[in-house]
C-alpha cells in the first residue's frame, strides 16, 4: 500500500512538473523544434523572441503596406462648413484659438451644436462671437422634473429663439434614459413634446439629433463584438441591458417624430446610425425627405465599404453634410478629406491623437468635384441660410 501511494505521489509530482514546463510557451516551441528535427525538418537554432501574452488593448499592429498619405496638401481641397462642431469648456477651447483655427483650416462656417440653454447659451454665444460660428441651443430637460414641463420648456425655447439660436441640438439621452417625473422613459415621439417641435418649425430652426449609438454598443461586450476593445475602455458606453430600449425601438420613435413634422428640417447626426446598413439608409432618406445626414464620426463604417458608399454618396449627394464632430481639428480634417477625395487604400480612419474604434482600416471614395462641393459646403449653405 505504501509503495502504491509513493508511486502515485511521484506520478502526481511528475505530471505537475510537466504541466508547469508546458505553461511556458518557449518550452512548447523548444519541444516542437526537437520533434521537427527528429523528422529531418529545418528549424532555427535559436527560439525566436516573442511575447506570449498581449492584452487586446495593447494590440496595435502596424501594416506592412505602404499606406502613407502622399498628398502635398492634406486639408480639404475647398472650403468646408463644419456642421457638427462643439465649443466651450467641455471641449477645452478658447474663442481666440478657435477663430485662428477656422482661418488656417479653411472652415467657412462652424455650426456649434451646444448643450446649453438660457443664460448659459447667451454666455457661450457672446464668448464665441466670430460671425462664422452659428450657435445651436438645446431643450431645457431640467423641466422634466416639473408637472407642467411642456409649457415651461416652450417658454425657455422661445427665450433661446429671441436670443439668437439657429437650431436645436438633441443628444442620445433623449430616448435612451431621460425620464419624466413619474419615472417613465421620455419617448422620442412623446406627444407632449409636439408643441416644442412645432415652435421650432415656426422659427425656421434646424434640429440636429444624435439618436442612440452604433449597433456594437447595444450588443454584449464579448468576443463577438467588433468593438470589444473600445467597450473595455468605456463600458459606460454600453446599452446592452434591459435598462435601455433597443436600438430598433429608439430609431422607430425618432422616425415617427420626423414624419410628424414634415415642414421641420432635421439632421440625423452620425449618418442616422445607419452607416453600417446602406440599404437601410437609402430607405430612410427616401421615407423622410425633410432629413439630412452627416458623416461625423462614421467614416470608420463608411470607409470599409467604399464601392457601396461611393454609389450612395453620388445618389444622395444633396442630402449629406460634412462634419467631423468636436472643435476645429486639423488631424480629423486631413483624414476626412483623404476619405472623400482620394482613392487611397487601407489607411486609418482616425488621426494619431484619437483612439481607434475597431481593428480595421478604410478606403478612399475619390468623389467628383460636384459631389464634393455639395457635401463640403453646398448642402449646408441651403440648410443654414
Amino acid at each position: 500500500m505504501k509503495n502504491k501511494l509513493k508511486f502515485l505521489l511521484i506520478l502526481s509530482l511528475l505530471a505537475n512538473a510537466l504541466l508547469l514546463f508546458f505553461l511556458f510557451p518557449a518550452n512548447v516551441i523548444w519541444v516542437k523544434f526537437l520533434a521537427y528535427k527528429a523528422f529531418g525538418l529545418q528549424t532555427p537554432n535559436e527560439i525566436p523572441s516573442f511575447s506570449s501574452l498581449v492584452l487586446v488593448q495593447d494590440f496595435k499592429p502596424k501594416s506592412a503596406l505602404d499606406s502613407t498619405d502622399k498628398r502635398e496638401s492634406k486639408l480639404p481641397s475647398m472650403q468646408v462648413i463644419e456642421t457638427h462642431g462643439h465649443l466651450g469648456k467641455m471641449f477645452k477651447t478658447s474663442p481666440e484659438e478657435v477663430s485662428k483655427e477656422l482661418t488656417s483650416l479653411g472652415i467657412k462656417k462652424f455650426i456649434n451644436l451646444s448643450f446649453t440653454t438660457g443664460e448659459d447659451f447667451v454666455k457661450l454665444k457672446s464668448e464665441y462671437n466670430d460671425p462664422r460660428i452659428i450657435h445651436f441651443s438645446t431643450f431645457n430637460w431640467k423641466r422634466l422634473e416639473e408637472d407642467n414641463f411642456t409649457e415651461l420648456m416652450l417658454n425657455d425655447l422661445r427665450k433661446d429663439i429671441a436670443n439668437g439660436t439657429k437650431g436645436i441640438k438633441l443628444w442620445k439621452n433623449f430616448g435612451l434614459n431621460l425620464k419624466k417625473k413619474n419615472g417613465e422613459r421620455l419617448r422620442l415621439d412623446d406627444p407632449q413634446l409636439d408643441l416644442l417641435f412645432e415652435e421650432c418649425a415656426k422659427a425656421g430652426l434646424v434640429i440636429s439629433i444624435h439618436t442612440a449609438d452604433p449597433v456594437a454598443f447595444f450588443s454584449p461586450i464579448d468576443e463577438k463584438n467588433e468593438r470589444y476593445e473600445e467597450l473595455l475602455r468605456h463600458p459606460e458606453w454600453s446599452f446592452a441591458s434591459k435598462e435601455f430600449p433597443t436600438l430598433a425601438q429608439v430609431l422607430e420613435e425618432r422616425n415617427t417624430r420626423f414624419k410628424r413634422h414634415p415642414k421641420l428640417r432635421f439632421v440625423a447626426l452620425h449618418f442616422g446610425e445607419l452607416a453600417n446598413d446602406l440599404s437601410g439608409a437609402e430607405k430612410f432618406l427616401q421615407d423622410h425627405p425633410n432629413v439630412h445626414v452627416d458623416i461625423a464620426a462614421r467614416i470608420d463604417e463608411l470607409g470599409r465599404q467604399p464601392y457601396k458608399t461611393k454609389a450612395f454618396f453620388t445618389k444622395f449627394a444633396d442630402r449629406i453634410l460634412f462634419g467631423v464632430d468636436g472643435p476645429p481639428d486639423r488631424g480629423k480634417l486631413e483624414v476626412y478629406s483623404r476619405f472623400l477625395e482620394t482613392t487611397d487604400e487601407y489607411f486609418d480612419y482616425y488621426p494619431e491623437h484619437k483612439p481607434r474604434k475597431g481593428f480595421w482600416k478604410i478606403y478612399g471614395l475619390g468623389l467628383d468635384k460636384t459631389t464634393l462641393e455639395k457635401i463640403y459646403f453646398g448642402n449646408a449653405e441651403g440648410l443654414y441660410n
